[in-house]
């Protein structure tokens, strides 16, 4: 069974201003509203803080024409709000005409400049767009930099953002000195902001998770969890992503006991605030069933995997790459308590779901014929494993290549089946394939 790959990405905007210059009456309307709306982002209320944008923005033109400092920060804050909700296109239109106002009336060099830059970027990592947000990231950089000087909090921000870009392209190593510069900026500031304190930590484990680092991982977001938890309110969606993390380097620890009590918080804080959106409470339920799986206690991690299974099916609907992964779990369950007619259709339901969303080919449809061809040995129906699991060996050298470390387990599996049939030759050159595989994964 393969638990779950939690991914966090908590790249905070801590460039937003609320700076005013109205006439008296419209600079304490403005600035109300501004305050307010940021109240309500930090509260994670993203649609009323939009609301209350828009109505910033719509002060500020009145009372500053259309080209002013003030409308492009109204302008770049609502982007913010916009994105913070999915509203993707809203907010790239928002924050172009926020940076071709101020790339208008400032020097080219001022930092309000790189807030523009770094919240256009910050869209275009929602995107997933990496690669179109590492240059505004580094112009960003650059004008923080030279403008502010190398230690200021703005500049942190900027090094968490890149840092973050390049973590998504797997640009590890560039990234690790970014992360840990704007640590120590962060740190040792008078004026340490924890949100952001606890956003690069959050960061910094989820890379330490990438280069295999889990101890390391597991003290940064311990780390962040802390912060997360004085700061902001029980069930903030970046403590709940921490969490999430936290339990996902548990189980890489095998430390289950611990997983087991953050699934359990998550589920908790997930059953307060999610009852529209199943999505993210099905992922820990599943998760938590899974942890439970690991530790053998099948009766129990039975009907939390069912549960996660019809979750993702009201959240995907019956055909979804997340519902494949949810039947193969339960499948893995019913297949240790020796259910195995339960275990089959399951099996061959997420495989049919795989096949016709990545194609006959995908080294995915490779992991659920294996799964099916050891449910057939733990049936002894070997005749019924061989052509499954030929298949699923075939697959994944296709996709990954002869000496994949992801063929051991399938050629194993494809062995054990082999010598059950009295095809002992066979099964030798299969398992003579696995330990030059290993000992090539091992090589330096």
């Amino acid at each position: 069974m393969v638990v779950m790959n939690l991914r966090v990405r908590l790249v905070a905007v801590f460039g937003l201003f609320f700076v005013v210059f109205a006439a008296h009456a419209q600079e304490t309307a403005l600035n109300k509203l501004n305050t307010h709306a940021r109240e309500l982002y930090q509260q994670a209320n993203y649609a009323e803080a939009a609301r209350v944008g828009q109505q910033a923005l719509a002060v500020a033109e009145k009372t500053f024409g259309g080209a002013h400092r003030e409308v492009a920060t109204a302008l770049s804050n609502l982007a913010e709000y916009q994105r913070a909700q999915g509203k993707y296109s809203e907010a790239e239109n928002l924050l172009k005409r926020a940076l071709a106002i101020d790339q208008k009336v400032l020097p080219a060099d001022h930092p309000d400049v790189a807030v523009d830059l770094n919240n256009l970027a910050l869209l275009y990592d929602s995107l997933g767009r990496y690669a179109d947000a590492e240059p505004l990231y580094n112009q960003a950089l650059n004008i923080d930099q030279n403008a502010l000087g190398s230690d200021h909090p703005d500049v942190a921000t900027d090094l968490n953002n890149l840092a973050e870009a390049y973590r998504a392209q797997g640009k590890l190593a560039q990234a690790e000195p970014l992360y840990r510069r704007a640590l120590a900026i962060w740190e040792k500031s008078p004026d340490s902001n924890n949100r952001a304190l606890a956003t690069v930590l959050n960061n910094l484990g989820a890379l330490s998770v990438a280069q295999g680092k889990n101890d390391e991982a597991e003290r940064f977001l311990s780390r962040a969890l802390d912060i997360w938890r004085k700061t902001v309110r029980p069930e903030h969606p970046n403590l709940v992503a921490t969490l999430r993390a936290l339990g996902s380097v548990e189980i890489s620890l095998h430390a289950y006991p611990k997983a087991e009590t953050i699934y359990k918080q998550a589920i908790a804080i997930d059953e307060k605030t999610h009852s529209k959106n199943n999505q993210l409470l099905a992922k820990d339920v599943g998760n938590l069933g899974l942890t439970l799986f690991l530790e053998q206690k099948y009766t129990a991690a039975e009907p939390l995997l069912k549960r996660a299974l019809a979750l993702n099916e009201e959240a995907f609907g019956k055909e979804h790459l997340t519902v494949a992964s949810s039947l193969n779990n339960l499948a893995e369950v019913y297949r240790a308590e020796g259910k195995y007619a339960l275990a089959e259709p399951l099996y061959k339901r997420a495989a049919l779901i795989d096949e016709k969303i990545l194609g006959p080919d995908h080294r995915d449809v490779a992991n659920d014929l294996n799964n099916l061809g050891a449910l057939y040995y733990s049936q002894g129906r070997y005749a019924d494993a061989v052509p499954v699991l030929e298949r699923a060996m075939n697959i994944k050298e296709d996709a990954d290549g002869p000496d994949s470390p992801g063929l051991v387990q399938i050629l194993n599996n494809y062995a054990i089946v082999l010598r059950a049939l009295d095809r002992g030759n066979e099964a030798d050159t299969l398992e003579t394939r696995v330990k030059e595989i290993q000992a090539k994964s091992k090589a330096p």
